[in-house]
């Protein structure tokens, strides 16, 4: 029989809730909108590649995209290549950052590998998954995370676990991860700890 997740006090779990999902969207949607970017502004070759070789290739990428203006997110990968019968780009050692009006740091992420197919703008993003955002003064930790964009879901493997933390030391940890932006909920499907930092107001 699988154990039951352990209870926790229903304000706590809910707080987190509601933090994680902002930061999990943020740091997601900021990351798959740098790699979207990046697969409609690659050149396309109108040659016949061989099957498993990658169209193009770019090392040390670095792509920057300006809005009103300012610098709004740069993302820099060690390795870009596309696929254009397959539909995906991947990138290697990718690093995103998200500024925000001020140019200030508002997200910051990093994966091993990201892998987004343009048909479909889903994407997988695995090997040290890891996203800070300042707003939300927390991070999201992973192994690996999928994203579905006809859902609006981001999940990880069943068995894989998914750290979410607040810098104040607050933090749920959990396996079965799955956010639905459609509903705007976070949840674990199985067994989850955590512990929850309050502040006293002045």
């Amino acid at each position: 029989m699988r154990p039951s997740p352990p209870r926790m006090r229903p304000e706590p779990l809910s707080m987190h809730r509601a933090r994680g999902k902002a930061l999990v969207a943020a740091a997601a949607a900021s990351l798959l909108l740098a790699a979207c970017h990046l697969s409609y502004e690659q050149a396309t070759s109108e040659e016949n590649t061989p099957s498993g070789l990658p169209d193009t290739v770019a090392i040390g990428l670095v792509h920057k995209i300006h809005k009103d203006g300012r610098l709004s997110l740069e993302l820099d990968a060690a390795r870009a290549e596309t696929f254009n019968a397959d539909k995906k780009t991947v990138l290697m050692n990718a690093r995103f950052v998200e500024y925000d009006k001020e140019g200030g740091k508002a997200t910051e992420g990093q994966a091993n590998k990201v892998v987004f197919h343009t048909d479909t703008e889903n994407a997988e993003i695995s090997g040290n998954v890891r996203l800070h955002s300042a707003s939300e003064k927390g991070q999201v930790q992973a192994a690996s995370l999928a994203w579905e964009n006809k859902a609006k879901r981001l999940t990880a493997p069943p068995g894989e676990q998914v750290h979410i933390s607040k810098d104040d030391g607050s933090f749920i940890s959990g396996s079965g991860f799955v956010g639905d932006f459609r509903t705007r909920q976070l949840t674990f499907t199985g067994p989850v700890v955590g512990s929850y930092i309050w502040e006293k107001k002045k």
